[in-house]
Order: C-alpha cells, then structure tokens, then sequence
C-alpha cells in the first residue's frame, strides 16, 4: 500500500468535513423538531391543567353552595329545635307545679286520715282497757 499524500489527506479532510457538515445540519433539524414536538406537548399539557383547573373551581364552588345550603338548614333545624324544647321545658314546669301541688295536698289528707285512723284505734284501746263492761 501506498502512503497517503498530501492531496489524499485534504481530501479526506474535507469529507469528513461535510460529513460533520451533514451531521451538524441533522442534529440541529432534529432538535428543532424536538423543540417543536415538546412546545406541542406543553401547550397541550397546560390546556389540560387549565380545563381540569376550571372543573375542579366549580366543583369547589358547588361544594360551597351545597355546604351553605346545609348550613341554613341546620340553622332553621337548630332554631325550631330550641323553640320546641323551650315549649316542653314551660310545659313539664307547669306539669311539675301541678303534681308537686297534687302531692302536698295528698300528703295533707293522708295525714289526717292516719290521724283519725290512730284516735279511732287509740280511742278503741282505751275503751277496751278501761271500760270494758261498756262493750256492747
């Protein structure tokens, strides 16, 4: 074989040079298409996020509605709740009042009906123990 001359070697150089050309020039084309592919992606990503955003805010805002809604209702719930145990509350105090009378007046009776009970019983021992010819 022979050794390479000077004008071989500037030949090869050059090849190699448009060769590194070449490849230069798919490199940069295909980073472009890269970029453009990736831009594309992003930009439907971020339309994506931006719809599932907007649900998700009016989600929360129905969430809010309904959550106030309750609330109304367990406030008119709360409120009819308190009138109705303010309502028992006077009406077992009057029906205390009208037993705890009840009572003390039945008390009262069954006092004087023990009282009678005990002079009758004393009063018949009596004439027993001491008048006992006065029987019949």
């Amino acid at each position: 074989m022979a050794e390479p001359t000077n004008q071989d070697l500037k030949d090869l150089m050059l090849s190699l040079e448009k060769m590194i050309a070449n490849l230069d020039k798919k490199v940069d084309l295909g980073l472009a298409t890269l970029d453009r592919k990736i831009e594309v992606g992003l930009a439907t990503l971020e339309r994506k996020i931006e719809v599932g955003l907007a649900q998700v805010r009016t989600e929360i805002a129905e969430v809010r509605g309904q959550v106030k809604q309750v609330e109304e209702r367990l406030s008119g719930e709360i409120k009819r709740l308190d009138t109705e145990l303010k309502s028992v509350e006077t009406t077992l105090a009057a029906k205390l009042d009208g037993l705890t009378k009840r009572v003390d007046s039945q008390e009262f009776v069954n006092r004087g009906v023990i009282v009678a009970l005990a002079g009758g019983l004393l009063t018949g021992l009596v004439k027993l123990l001491f008048f006992p010819d006065r029987l019949s």
